[in-house]
């Protein structure tokens, strides 16, 4: 039986990880993003648009019904991050992170949970982040609508347990993605801070978007048909512990 998975925020790093995995396997993907699609591939779907707006998601359930895909994957990668405290982020960026990690969010699941619903089958995705449930000095307003995004996705998943609809939220560590390097980039001295990011992890390293996808694409499979209202932390053991030494600082 065909499938298909709706992406928000495709057009590049976990959202285009995660769509090009789904392509592999031979999933129909429907992406949604501001940009331009990252291929032409004939069963990859494209809505370019802002994922907090109505009217993108009547697109999307038009492009849907054109293609005869029914949607019974969702994945919500699509993220905005301001950085500042809580005296410093504008009324602007406020607006645009709720909007976008949260609005968007909710406005993707209206979008596709009725046709789940209907074929009593179903699995969403969200995206949120270790800034889910820890939170991260100068990122008050992303800390925010990540923590939101972990609660909705557990009331979520109850909500909807008995209409045969899975919901999980995938929290990644920092991840080597344009998002990310935007965020470096504010940064005094970019270097230093991408070293320091580096370093603090176990792992030594910064995440890959193909991990995080690979974690997804399971989290939406029957191989995962027991997990519902769960967090899988995908973070390089950043936080499986308050202290790592690296080996340089002695003991």
């Amino acid at each position: 039986m065909e499938q298909t998975a709706v992406i928000s925020g495709a057009a590049s790093g976990i959202g285009a990880a995660t769509a090009k995995r789904f392509l592999e396997k031979g999933i129909n993907v429907l992406g949604v993003d501001m940009a331009l699609p990252f291929s032409e591939e004939g069963n990859l779907g494209w809505i370019q648009g802002d994922v907090s707006k109505s009217e993108t998601w009547t697109l999307v359930k038009e492009e849907l019904a054109r293609r005869h895909w029914h949607p019974e994957v969702l994945v919500t990668a699509a993220a905005y991050l301001a950085v500042g405290n809580v005296l410093e982020i504008t009324d602007e960026q406020w607006s645009n992170t709720i909007n976008v990690n949260q609005l968007g969010l909710v406005k993707a699941v209206r979008a596709v949970l009725p046709q789940m619903i209907e074929r009593g089958r179903g699995a969403i995705v969200t995206v949120g982040s270790i800034d889910s449930y820890l939170a991260e000095q100068g990122l008050i307003a992303y800390c925010t609508s990540k923590g939101g995004i972990l609660q909705f996705t557990k009331a979520l998943a109850l909500d909807h347990a008995r209409d045969g609809i899975r919901a999980n939220c995938v929290c990644p560590g920092v991840t080597d993605t344009p998002f990310f390097r935007r965020h470096l980039d504010t940064a005094s001295d970019p270097e230093s801070f991408l070293k320091t990011r580096e370093q603090r992890n176990p792992l030594g390293r910064l995440l890959r978007p193909e991990e995080i996808a690979a974690t997804i694409v399971f989290l939406a499979s029957e191989e995962a048909s027991g997990i519902t209202g769960a967090q899988i932390v995908v973070d390089a053991g950043l936080t499986a512990g308050f202290d790592f030494r690296t080996g340089d600082e002695g003991a």
